[in-house]
């Protein structure tokens, strides 16, 4: 089995290998999938994410969501040294600045942030998976440590975790560590993948 260093580089280098027409593509199938998941269909607060580094990108969800009179939501690292998320309210009228990463999120207030347990849905990037719902993110942990109250909930788990990535991102087994949070479901261009639970 590879570990976690191989495998970010090896799917990452894919990931971006792709053109935007692909991405765009993805995205438009990604929406066709998540309209078939109830959980997604039902929820009124989702966490999106502006993607980076290849990430399928998600403004269709954005436009889907504010067509729906729903609220599309963004994570910001409030703070130079934070090492948890916290959340913004997103919509056509939002004014963003870089944060330490160069990622944009919106320039907010700290008084207008919205915590995790606000929302009800969480749209995550990803940079592989498995089966059993276990993510391999980035490497910087925040999100495990922003929901990890999850792990220790059997029942009211809000929100509902999502993973999404492109097909091609799926590992036959993920090695796991005890702080990772899985996964609810992982949706990609082409299913949808619900976790069993443990």
């Amino acid at each position: 089995m590879k570990n976690k260093f191989d495998l970010r580089q090896e799917i990452r280098a894919k990931r971006r290998q792709l053109s935007v027409v692909e991405q765009q593509l993805a995205a438009q199938h990604l929406l066709i999938q998540l309209r078939q998941l109830r959980t997604f269909m039902l929820a009124h607060r989702v966490c999106i994410y502006m993607a980076n580094d290849g990430e399928m990108p998600l403004q269709n969800i954005a436009n889907f969501l504010w067509s729906r009179k729903r609220q599309a939501v963004l994570p910001v690292l409030f703070g130079r040294r934070s090492r948890i998320m916290h959340f913004a309210p997103y919509h056509q009228n939002t004014r963003f600045k870089l944060n330490r990463f160069g990622i944009p999120e919106p320039a907010i207030k700290i008084r207008n942030l919205l915590k995790q347990q606000e929302l009800d849905l969480v749209l995550m990037p990803l940079v592989g998976f498995d089966c059993n719902g276990n993510r391999l993110g980035m490497g910087g942990g925040f999100y495990d440590r922003t929901f990890s109250y999850l792990r220790h909930r059997k029942c009211w788990r809000k929100p509902c975790l999502i993973g999404i990535a492109y097909d091609f991102q799926e590992i036959a087994e993920l090695p796991a560590d005890n702080w990772d949070v899985p996964l609810d479901y992982i949706v990609t261009q082409t299913r949808i993948i619900k976790v069993k639970e443990k």
